[in-house]
């Protein structure tokens, strides 16, 4: 009764633990998106912060006062962008004569491309095409029917008489409308203009007071673990810092790249496509080819007819970014950041749901900043394990639960990726028998049903024995012929309790050298007595009991009990493989199996003890073997005579 209350109360506690950070989310995204107009210019001035905290401290070292580095550095970046921009504005006010100019060449590749593309309007695709359009958009006819003032029901029938109704007419006043028009026009612009103020004041008092930030910052989420949680606040900011500016001037290359190849091929206003090239490259993945889209579709429009210049400048866009993505970013970057590709295309349509394009272009940035929270902070650990691109699942879990779930083709894969990194017994150790492990302890608390615990253990020995004719070299053989003389030392196994024991010692003997040893591995049925008497008959150089926790320890305690009593001087060997935790917790786990020569936790070390001990072995296995042929000997050699003491 107590434990199912405290289930219960568990079961309250993590719903309303759940319900709580649902609520938490659901305020937090409504406060962003109705408070954007503040939001936006503080994201910008963070990142803007980070950005220009590298040139700040350049700039410090140099021996200038924080304050006028402060407002030189973010003077210089500000002139940047007012130039920039400024050219950007004369290329776009340039843009819309040049289309009006080629609007009827325009007009005449759009004609000849709906031709090409779905045919006249005589075929049948254009007329389909031209009645779908005219049933969802209409065309409005010169006249209506005037409805009818009488004639009862049957009037409705009569053929109506096309007649044109008066048209209301509305003359505004000039006068009064111009302020309106002006209000419209500069409510955009003040509203960018006022944004951008905003942030820059923002980006020179965080600059002035980074320190003072960081150390609030630590007390938020320090936890009294203050030197802790500086070092980590500090190499977060210095790999955001670093991050950031490293893309800032990767993108700011990569638009310059633009200008520079689209001047070459002749296209007219090569600035403002490079900006847009430069801007969308902060979207991920999508980024550019959305921004090659108008240069394009511009140089489709005023190229000559027969040029090759749109195909040129699609090229152009393709092989920078293909450039970048394979050459420059895994250079500068690395393996860092660590974000994945889903998470990166889902935050970029979050952003840009709560802040519109402007959240579009800081979804990358933003969310580096929140996977290096997650990465540093642990009360946001959730925040790595949804955006990095590091497995959600440990390989032995991952493992476990194809096991569990009867997909062994995709846990083959698990074992086989990770033998790429490691070798067979390291995929053993680190991946098959910690699965083992965890598949017992379900089955021991009944969570997981015989039929699948047996097919999970089956499932594993296939997969360990495919894992282990991957991992042998090319040529060699899975079994030796022996000629004549068997000189390879014997080796009994047995396991001690069930199925997953079985399983770990045959791990154990693919990893073994056949031409050096000779294995015999006793099935899970058999019984104590059978195994001292198959040990007498075998005359093994060691006994290898193979006991995976959790328990195990009596049988085993048994086992090596019996055996040691009829075979004092026999090798005894107990493989406790998969023991967590370290040297002294291991040590204990095994403390309670006495009479045992080793111990061993992983089957790596098993293998290399064995190896190291394989001439001692070789030596115990030829005495073992004389003292049976003498004691065999003495008792088939023909009495003389009869012993005094012997006579009645």
């Amino acid at each position: 009764m107590t434990a199912t209350r405290g289930r219960a109360g568990g079961e309250r506690s993590t719903a309303g633990s759940t319900l709580t950070l649902l609520v938490a989310v659901a305020l937090l995204t409504g406060a962003l998106y109705w408070a954007k107009s503040i939001f936006i210019p503080v994201a910008l001035a963070v990142l803007l912060s980070f950005v220009l905290s590298p040139a700040v401290a350049w700039v410090q070292r140099r021996g200038v006062g924080r304050t006028t580095a402060v407002v030189l550095v973010v003077g210089c970046s500000l002139l940047t962008c007012v130039g920039v921009g400024a050219l950007v504005a004369q290329q776009v006010a340039g843009l819309g004569p040049e289309v009006t100019k080629n609007g009827p060449k325009i007009k005449d590749k759009v004609t000849r491309a709906k031709a090409y593309f779905l045919g006249s309007e005589e075929s049948p695709l254009g007329k389909l095409v031209e009645d779908v359009t005219d049933i969802i958009s209409p065309k409005p006819s010169a006249a209506q029917p005037a409805p009818d003032a009488g004639g009862g029901f049957w009037s409705a029938f009569d053929k109506p008489v096309a007649q044109t109704r008066p048209m209301r007419v509305v003359v505004e006043n000039e006068s009064s409308s111009w302020p309106a028009r002006i209000q419209a026009l500069l409510n955009p612009a003040v509203e960018i203009i006022g944004t951008a103020a905003f942030a820059n004041v923002l980006v020179i008092f965080m600059l002035l007071k980074k320190e003072d930030l960081r150390n609030r910052m630590i007390r938020l989420i320090g936890d009294g673990q203050v030197t802790t949680t500086t070092k980590a606040v500090d190499d977060a900011s210095n790999r955001i810092s670093s991050y950031l500016l490293t893309q800032l001037l990767l993108n700011a290359a990569f638009g310059a790249a633009m200008v520079v190849g689209l001047l070459f091929l002749g296209l007219p206003y090569p600035t403002l496509w490079g900006f847009i090239a430069f801007i969308m490259r902060y979207v991920p993945y999508i980024g550019t080819p959305i921004g090659v889209i108008p240069p394009a579709l511009f140089s489709l429009a005023v190229s000559p007819d027969g040029s090759f210049q749109p195909v040129y400048v699609i090229a152009l866009f393709v092989g920078a970014e293909a450039i970048c993505n394979n050459v420059f970013e895994p250079w500068l970057y690395g393996s860092s950041m660590g974000l994945s590709q889903v998470a990166q295309l889902v935050a970029a349509g979050f952003w840009a749901f709560l802040w519109g394009p402007i959240g579009l272009i800081l979804s990358g940035p933003l969310t580096v900043c929140l996977l290096v929270l997650g990465k540093y902070v642990p009360r946001f650990s959730f925040l790595e394990v949804i955006l990095g691109d590091e497995p959600a699942l440990e390989p032995r879990v991952a493992f476990y639960q194809r096991l569990a779930a009867r997909d062994q083709d995709e846990a083959a894969d698990i074992a086989l990726e990770h033998l790429k990194t490691s070798t067979p017994a390291g995929v053993f150790d680190g991946v098959i028998v910690p699965a083992l492990i965890l598949a017992k302890r379900d089955h021991d608390r009944g969570t997981l049903s015989d039929p699948d615990w047996d097919e999970a253990v089956r499932a594993a020995r296939e997969v360990a024995e495919e894992v282990a004719a991957a991992g042998r070299p090319k040529g060699e053989e899975g079994a030796v012929v022996v000629d004549g003389a068997d000189d390879r030392i014997r080796l009994l196994f047995t396991p001690a309790k069930d199925a997953a024991d079985l399983a770990a010692l045959e791990m154990l003997v693919h990893l073994l050298d056949p031409a050096k040893w000779e294995v015999e591995v006793r099935p899970v049925e058999g019984l104590v007595s059978e195994l001292v008497e198959r040990v007498a008959a075998f005359r093994p150089a060691a006994v290898v009991v193979g006991s995976l926790p959790p328990g195990g320890t009596s049988h085993t305690r048994y086992m090596i009990t019996r055996i040691r009593a009829k075979h004092p001087n026999l090798k005894l060997l107990v493989g406790r493989w998969g023991q967590e935790g370290g040297d002294e917790d291991r040590a204990a786990a095994t403390a309670g199996v006495a009479g045992v020569d080793w111990q061993h936790c992983s089957i790596a070390d098993t293998v290399k003890h064995l190896a190291e001990w394989a001439p001692m072995l070789a030596d115990a296995a030829d005495k073992n073997d004389a003292a049976a042929s003498a004691a065999a000997a003495g008792a088939n050699r023909p009495r003389v005579g009869t012993p005094a003491a012997s006579v009645a």
